[in-house]
């Protein structure tokens, strides 16, 4: 009888090392794939964005349609001992938000705020489930990663605001409390009433609404303290605007009335330009020589924003 040897099983499995190697090369695969991701996904987030601006541009010429004037930041009666023009709507407390829902599919929102009594936004935001809480979600930009989620704020643990990503261009002075501070050179301002024939420097040249970013506010008043900008609060401008007196600044510290955003690293913000138009502008852009002329409705200044 013949006596054979087994014969030798075969080798099931991998290494140790060619697992690594393995391991190695998917890191590397998705190390290299991740930057693409993302620039997608920013770049569809920002197209959201652009969206959003659009459709408040829209808003507002459909607003100056129907009111022969683009609304006011905020229409506050008795603010022309401090400077201010008369309110266009006299006896009415209101935001420039509040006066655009009706334009944009929010007319519901619009009919049950409070208008008629002095800081209404009390009135509004009383609770979890007031009016004021209700979040728009045009106004809210999907990049802004500090932004909470849903987009609302609470203040002394009792009042609720829905909260904006977006506000007009009041020109190139800080907010201030007193008119007479204020060139009132931009499209929205309190108690403002401007008109289409008062864009002298070209709609295409004339910042109307842009973007800001929540990110790095420091909470040193009553509203940063809520972080962010309430669409219901018809008191404080810098809920309802923004300036050209500063850079645009998404990352670093800056203030609640600054232009910036977090598209692309904190590097691009949205604006849509009194024409309706939508364009991005660099955080670096030169604030004297640029975005001061273009925050500026009637500002002389020779300066093509087709060029940016």
């Amino acid at each position: 009888m013949d006596v054979h040897s087994p014969t030798p099983s075969r080798r099931v499995g991998f290494t140790l090392i060619e697992l690594l190697v393995v391991i190695a090369i998917i890191g590397i695969l998705i190390g290299m794939l991740l930057p693409a991701v993302q620039k997608v996904r920013d770049a569809s987030l920002r197209v959201e964005c652009q969206n959003n601006l659009k459709q408040i541009a829209l808003a507002a010429h459909n607003y100056h349609d129907s009111h022969r004037r683009f609304p006011s930041a905020v229409n506050i009666p008795g603010q022309q001992a401090f400077g201010w023009p008369n309110p266009p709507d006299p006896d009415k407390w209101y935001s420039l938000h509040m006066a655009l829902f009706p334009f944009y599919e929010q007319e519901n929102i619009r009919r049950n705020v409070v208008d008629n009594v002095a800081n209404p936004h009390f009135v509004n935001c009383n609770g979890q489930g007031s009016i004021g809480a209700q979040v728009v979600q045009i106004l809210v930009c999907p990049a802004d990663a500090s932004m909470p989620r849903p987009s609302v704020a609470v203040y002394q643990n009792t009042y609720y605001f829905g909260l904006t990503s977006y506000g007009g261009c009041s020109g190139t002075s800080r907010t201030t409390t007193f008119g007479n501070q204020s060139l009132q050179n931009g499209m929205f301002y309190m108690n403002s009433s401007i008109r289409m024939a008062q864009v002298v420097d070209g709609t295409s040249n004339t910042l109307f609404f842009g973007e800001r970013s929540r990110l790095n506010l420091p909470a040193t008043s009553t509203s940063q303290a809520l972080g962010g900008w309430a669409w219901v609060n018809q008191f404080a401008q810098e809920d309802s605007t923004m300036n050209a007196a500063r850079p645009i600044e998404g990352i670093r510290a800056h203030t609640l009335d600054q232009f910036g955003s977090q598209h692309s690293g904190g590097s691009l913000s949205n604006f849509a330009f009194a024409d309706g138009s939508i364009r991005s502008l660099n955080s670096n852009v030169d604030l004297v020589n640029v975005l001061q002329p273009l925050a500026t409705r009637a500002g002389g200044e020779l300066f093509d924003a087709s060029q940016l």
